[in-house]
């Protein structure tokens, strides 16, 4: 199977991505790789850390979604053959992003349009340029008001020493989560939405959205095993 964790910057997906490869190699025998996207040391990442660094301006709204969408796909593209390999030998693969973390560039859009980009996408990425699909897809929501604030911390390499064009923008921060919301709604059955914020307003620790996760791969296991 292909597992995709999907959410905003720190929301600790590549935790989540560890504790379910760990979980899935040991409790379960499941041999399992996993890979994040972008791949910003990749060619095709070359282009998406210079659009992220605002090389091509700090507007999010100025580039037409279709092809901010394209070198974020060109970079899944250009690993589909690994990840087919891992599959034919057995192996699952959770990915730290996936093709729907195009949502970034949906939710430049007016909410209107949204659907038909969404389609769009999955017939760019799965038809026409034959990435696979993933058989499930776990979002980690978490406030936007909470990822703006963290912003500065936890800097990657590409970054430079500050947030990216998309991190610095907390409106699109907040329509990002209602895509992937709509994302899920669409497909129920291929989708678990994980809410970080506990009825009392704190923010769930590691373990805590762990305890969540667990059960949805032991069930998921259980399905792929019948």
């Amino acid at each position: 199977m292909l597992i995709a964790v999907e959410g905003a910057d720190k929301a600790g997906k590549h935790t989540q991505v560890v504790n379910m490869v760990d979980y899935l190699n040991t409790a379960h025998g499941i041999p399992t790789e996993t890979l994040d996207f972008p791949q910003y040391k990749s060619y095709w990442g070359g282009f998406i850390k210079d659009y992220l660094n605002g090389k091509f301006g700090t507007n999010t709204r100025a580039l037409p979604a279709e092809y901010t969408m394209l070198p974020y796909a060109l970079d899944r593209q250009a690993h589909t053959l690994q990840i087919k390999q891992w599959v034919d030998n057995g192996k699952w693969v959770v990915f730290d992003r996936y093709t729907y973390s195009n949502a970034y560039s949906i939710a430049k859009l007016p909410r209107e349009q949204w659907v038909e980009k969404i389609n769009h996408l999955e017939e760019m990425e799965f038809n026409q340029m034959g990435i696979l699909r993933p058989d499930y897809n776990i979002y980690l929501y978490l406030p936007a008001e909470i990822s703006y604030k963290m912003r500065t911390q936890g800097l990657k390499e590409y970054q430079n020493g500050k947030p990216d064009i998309h991190e610095n923008d907390i409106k699109l921060l907040e329509d990002v989560a209602d895509v992937y919301k709509t994302l899920a709604a669409r497909e129920p059955n291929k989708w678990t939405v994980v809410n970080e914020i506990k009825p009392d307003g704190t923010r769930m620790n590691p373990d805590e959205v762990f305890s969540v996760l667990r059960p949805i791969i032991d069930k998921l296991t259980n399905d792929y095993q019948r």
